[in-house]
């Protein structure tokens, strides 16, 4: 056996005994504990159907016309920055992935800035516990949904979203479970370049040169977020053939192997 393999012994077995000590934590916590439960609302509330999740990559920019206009009739999840793009102002997402740290610190406006943008249409928002303060002084008509992810991935994920479930790193990948959470069978994924270790975070479907002088990031940072993100891809992907959900990344020229991959032609 070598070093690393021990060393991914070891890492399991003290996840595991955290994961435990997380969820006495989360039993404990009766607020959160309250508030992902509203999560259960949004139990199979789109069996059956199919929804396409835009990330914010570069590859979003070769959309032809027409796939735009069919993407207006489908469900749509948006991430992050995606209403700074050229699409946001076609695309009305009914879903919205705000789930790293900076959206309830730093970029904490950027849930008004995107009201804003859809005023006629808002989209719930998929968020964390700690950004509730904020999506609540919004005043919406509709329940956001509250991600207590406190869990570290060993050998599974969950789409289990009114419970605590497992960290899943990406906005991407908790986009993906809650999609399957809601019962949507077939999941689509576009923009999802998945490459920017390769620019040090270069390279959006919107101008992010003021993003870009802010990075703090390198090279380093940048590859072990790939490796980790990734591996909890293939989790992902595992649940999701488990559950039956067919995840499919049309994103060209994506580097993300995780799901199959079929060029968006085939599909809108």
């Amino acid at each position: 056996m070598s070093k690393f393999d021990v060393k991914d012994r070891l890492d399991a077995l003290m996840y595991s005994a955290y994961n435990v000590i997380s969820d006495v934590i989360f039993g404990l916590d009766f607020e959160s504990k309250n508030l992902v439960r509203r999560n259960m609302a949004f139990k199979n509330i789109n069996d059956g159907k199919r929804c396409f999740i835009l990330g914010t990559g570069p590859s979003l920019r070769t959309l032809t016309e027409s796939q735009v206009d069919k993407l207006k009739s489908e469900v749509l999840f948006g991430v992050n920055s995606f209403y700074k793009s050229n699409f946001a102002s076609l695309l009305t997402p009914k879903y919205y992935t705000l789930i790293d740290n900076l959206y309830w610190e730093g970029l904490s406006g950027t849930f008004a800035e995107v009201v804003e943008k859809y005023s006629d249409n808002p989209p719930v928002f998929i968020t964390d516990p700690r950004a509730k303060g904020i999506v609540s002084g919004l005043s919406l008509d509709k329940d956001s949904i509250y991600i207590y992810s406190k869990k570290y991935p060993v050998k599974e994920m969950s789409s289990e979203i009114a419970k605590n479930v497992y960290a899943a790193m990406n906005c991407i990948s908790y986009s993906i479970l809650v999609a399957i959470y809601m019962g949507f069978k077939e999941v689509y994924l576009l923009g999802c370049d998945y490459n920017a270790f390769c620019s040090a975070g270069a390279g959006h479907c919107y101008d992010d040169k003021d993003e870009i002088k802010e990075n703090p990031y390198n090279l380093a940072f940048y590859l072990k977020f790939y490796w980790i993100t990734t591996e909890f891809h293939y989790l992902i992907a595992k649940l999701a053939n488990k559950e039956g959900v067919r995840v499919v990344n049309l994103t060209p020229g994506s580097l993300l192997d995780a799901y199959p991959r079929k060029p968006a032609s085939g599909v809108i």
